[in-house]
């Protein structure tokens, strides 16, 4: 019976799940996200990421945190440097390219330009919404300024709303008075809706997705041309500042 549940519900999750009848199908990877830096985590915008490399020929099913075999497709937002030492039965096969072509990320500090706000001494006390503490453009980069400026959790409130989209909503909605996102995210906003970008970190890496040594042949070529071939808008289960993946070969 519980089998039977398991395969209805892979044919109601994706009208390409049937290329995929079960997990360990040698025609299948299991597909992990990392959310560390955001990204939408309803169901339906993994289903759209899966449909859309599946109509390009690389067939997944989300990775369960049950398996006793590791994720074989790996999204990781980290940068590739930190993630090569941390993943070495994985490879590189799609890197991360911003919203500005760049295989580099920033953070970026924002808040209503009508504050006449320029330095970074002028927030402390003021609410401040994150992506989250294990973001590197949401909060890892842009905590150093913070705090080298004397903005802190002693001395202000910080709020981790999960993604980028939703710290500067939070700012936008005045439930806060600073946003801290990817800079190419938060300059789309502030031309847009009157805010101002009071300070921007040092660029770090960029990450992307890492497939497992073991999946090889065409597989992993489907795989590999599929992440760098599908369009922005099935990116919803990423981080909002990506703009699309190039090959670790052609990141320039």
């Amino acid at each position: 019976m519980r089998m039977v549940a398991g395969i209805l519900w892979l044919t109601l999750f994706s009208p390409h799940a049937m290329a995929c009848q079960l997990p360990g199908d040698p025609g299948c990877v299991s597909v992990e996200i990392n959310h560390d830096d955001g990204g939408r985590l309803d169901k339906r915008y993994t289903r759209n990421l899966l449909d859309a490399l599946a109509r390009e020929g690389c067939h997944g099913l989300p990775y369960s945190a049950d398996s006793t075999a590791p994720a074989q497709l790996v999204f990781d937002p980290a940068p590739v440097s930190e993630v090569r030492s941390l993943r070495p039965a994985y490879r590189l096969v799609a890197r991360a390219r911003g919203l500005d072509g760049e295989v580099t990320v920033r953070g970026a500090i924002l808040v209503h330009a009508s504050t006449g706000i320029n330095d970074l001494a002028s927030l402390k006390g003021e609410w401040i919404s994150f992506v989250s503490k294990r973001s590197w453009p949401g909060y890892r980069l842009p905590i150093a300024l913070l705090e080298k400026a004397g903005v802190d959790e002693s001395s202000n409130n910080f709020y981790f709303v999960g993604n980028h989209v939703g710290a500067v909503s939070a700012l936008l909605h005045r439930d806060v008075h600073v946003a801290v996102m990817a800079e190419p995210l938060a300059r789309r906003w502030a031309e847009q809706n009157g805010l101002s970008i009071v300070a921007v970190t040092d660029e770090v890496e960029t990450g992307g997705w890492w497939l497992h040594r073991d999946v090889a042949g065409e597989p992993a070529n489907n795989c590999t041309r599929a992440l760098i071939g599908i369009g922005r808008s099935r990116y919803k289960a990423l981080p909002a500042w990506i703009g699309s993946f190039v090959t670790p070969s052609n990141e320039r």
